[in-house]
C-alpha cells in the first residue's frame, strides 16, 4: 500500500498553496462526487481540497471511469470563481488551463521528458496518458468550479487493466522512483494558481502554450459531436480553446465532443490508436 497522507502533509499543503482547507479520505467513491455533495449541502468552503488515497468509482468525461491504482494522486478543488476573478466567459478554458498546470508540474519533475496536452482534458507523458482532468459546475453553486485531477504517480501500470497497459503511464514507470505525492500535489496546485491568474487576465501566452503542447496537432482525428462524426487533420488548439480540425468543409473549431480515433500522418512514428 502507498503511504497515506498525514496531518503534517495536509498542514503543509495549506501552508504552501492557496488551499484553505483539506478534507482527506483513505478511500472514497470519487473526490469530485464528494466535492459536489459538499456544494449541494452548503458545506463547501472556498478553496477546499478533497483528497483521497484511493477512489473506488473515479469519473472522467462522458461518464467514463478513471482507473487509479494504489499510489495514484486523486483530488478535487472547489474553486470560487469570484475569488479567483475568473469571469464566466473564460470558464470553458479552465480544463485546458488546468492541464497546462499539470504539464508544467510534470516537466519540473521530469525536465527532459516529452509532456503534451490532449484536448480537452488529458495530459500525456512520453506519448501515454498520465493525467485526466474533470471540471464540473454544481447546480447549487453556479459560481463554483469543481476541478478534479487524477494523476498516475506511484501506481505502476503493470497492475492496471490490460487495456490500459499500452496507453497509460505513471511517474514511477518513467523514472523508476517513488515520488512524494504531497510534493506532486503542491507543485500542481501552485502552478494551477499561476495559470488561473493568467486565464483571469486573458494572458495570450496560455493560448500559445496549449497550441505548442497539443498532443493531437498534425494527426488525423475523428471526433463525435452530438450525433455527428467529423474527421480531419488536427490544426491544433485555437486561442479560444477550441480544437481545430481541417475538414472537407474547411478549418472548423470544436468546443465539445469525444475523440474516437487518432491516427498518425506523414512520417510520425506514433502508432494508430483509438482514444476517448
Amino acid at each position: 500500500m502507498a503511504d497515506s497522507f498525514t496531518p503534517d502533509d495536509l498542514a503543509r499543503i495549506q501552508r504552501e498553496t492557496f488551499i484553505e482547507r483539506c478534507e482527506y479520505h483513505a478511500e472514497i467513491e470519487s473526490t469530485n462526487t464528494r466535492a459536489l455533495e459538499l456544494c449541494r449541502t452548503g458545506e463547501a468552503d472556498e478553496m477546499l481540497l478533497v483528497l483521497a488515497d484511493r477512489q473506488t468509482a473515479g469519473r472522467g468525461r462522458q461518464s467514463n471511469q478513471w482507473w487509479a491504482g494504489d499510489g495514484a494522486l486523486t483530488f478535487s478543488l472547489i474553486l470560487a470563481t469570484d475569488s479567483a476573478n475568473l469571469p464566466a466567459e473564460r470558464w470553458p478554458q479552465a480544463s485546458l488551463t488546468t492541464g497546462l498546470a499539470v504539464c508544467e508540474a510534470v516537466s519540473n519533475l521530469l525536465p527532459t521528458a516529452e509532456v503534451a496536452l490532449k484536448w480537452p482534458n488529458d495530459v500525456y507523458l512520453r506519448r501515454r496518458k498520465v493525467c485526466g482532468v474533470l471540471i464540473e459546475i454544481p447546480p447549487e453553486k453556479p459560481g463554483v468550479l469543481v476541478v478534479g485531477i487524477g494523476i498516475n504517480v506511484n501506481n505502476a501500470l503493470a497492475a492496471a487493466p490490460a487495456e490500459l497497459q499500452h496507453t497509460a503511464t505513471s511517474l514511477t514507470d518513467c523514472t523508476g522512483l517513488d515520488h512524494d505525492r504531497s510534493d506532486v500535489l503542491i507543485l500542481i496546485v501552485q502552478q494551477l494558481q499561476l495559470e488561473l491568474e493568467r486565464l483571469a487576465r486573458g494572458d495570450a501566452s496560455l493560448a500559445e502554450r496549449w497550441r505548442r503542447l497539443c498532443h493531437l496537432r498534425g494527426k488525423q482525428v475523428e471526433l463525435l459531436a452530438g450525433e455527428r462524426r467529423y474527421a480531419g487533420r488536427c490544426g491544433g488548439i485555437g486561442p479560444d480553446g477550441g480544437l481545430i480540425l481541417e475538414t472537407d468543409a474547411g478549418p472548423t473549431s470544436f468546443f465539445g465532443g469525444v475523440i474516437t480515433s487518432v491516427r498518425a500522418t506523414g512520417n510520425s512514428d506514433d502508432a494508430s490508436s483509438r482514444e476517448s
